[in-house]
């Protein structure tokens, strides 16, 4: 493979159509890549093979199972996908840089809130969040899973699926409670996963239980696509930013609002759904007037 034909490649796509047949070892080094892209992309086969306590040969070997001709060609498509997408924002960057180093807490949380909504312009895919939107429009019962921070996600799509008049089934817990809701997941319904750095038992067996039956999956995740992206009808990407720093669901959160909001206009019931909440809202006024 000639990094120089692969301008625009999607490194992440590349890891995920070869990761099942990767060793352990080469499993190490993806699971490094697809969480320091950027570091990476400018160290060399030594610095990354002392960092994961690897040979060099076993770099080698990583990069040409990936198809690159050697490790510097892989090591060159890393940097091209550094550069474009330092590139498409470098302006906004700049300012945002100058911010971060006068500004207080709550302006460096701002800026970094923008940096990251800068990036998901190019990160999320449009063809994925069309199809997705496609997906959730006319499914009766949506299950939606998703653990720890992720459950105030989870209940802002219950509260606003709700509202549309779907049936929502959450999947915010590992004991045994979590399983029995399984049971009634059929191929007309639909799986939405909210899954951020780490794949969980919960979410495995979830994944592996909506293939069984059929039942088409929405992922929304930062990193996890190249290790269980395959699992998924449709995967839409959400970067939190780095890995070891202080997550943001600013992203996430905005790209479930546009899935809602456009789920809205093409759904004929919804309007109507939400005209009974606001005649429900004031028939439950009268009564607490009344009470009074």
């Amino acid at each position: 493979m000639d990094a120089k034909t692969l301008a625009p490649v999607d490194f992440g796509q590349i890891l995920s159509e070869n990761y099942k047949n990767l060793t352990k070892s080469e499993k190490q080094i993806a699971d490094y890549l697809r969480n320091n892209q950027e570091e990476a992309a400018f160290l060399s086969a030594g610095e990354l093979a002392d960092r994961l306590d690897l040979s060099e040969a076993t770099l080698v070997r990583f990069a040409r199972s990936l198809g690159f001709e050697s490790y510097p060609a892989m090591r060159e498509v890393l940097q091209e996908n550094f550069r474009r997408r330092v590139t498409h924002s470098t302006r906004l960057r700049s300012r945002l840089d100058d911010l971060r180093e006068v500004g207080d807490i709550f302006e460096r949380l701002v800026v970094s809130e923008m940096d990251y909504m800068t990036q998901s312009l190019e990160s999320v895919n449009r063809e994925a969040f069309h199809q997705a939107v496609g997906l959730m429009e006319g499914r009766k019962r949506i299950y939606i899973f998703g653990l720890g921070p992720s459950v105030s996600l989870v209940e802002l799509m219950r509260i606003r699926l709700e509202r549309f008049g779907h049936q929502v089934v959450t999947l915010t817990t590992t004991g045994r409670e979590f399983l029995e809701p399984l049971l009634s997941m059929t191929e007309h319904d639909l799986l939405f996963v909210i899954c951020f750095f780490n794949v969980t038992p919960a979410l495995e067996l979830v994944l592996d239980y909506a293939r069984d039956a059929n039942c088409p999956v929405i992922m929304l995740t930062d990193t996890l696509a190249s290790i269980i992206g395959d699992k998924a009808t449709v995967v839409l990407s959400a970067k939190r930013g780095p890995v070891s720093g202080f997550h943001s669901l600013v992203v996430p959160m905005t790209i479930i609002n546009s899935l809602l909001l456009a789920m809205g206009g093409e759904e004929s019931g919804v309007m109507e759904n939400l005209d009974k909440l606001d005649q429900l809202r004031e028939r439950y006024k009268k009564y607490s007037i009344s009470s009074i």
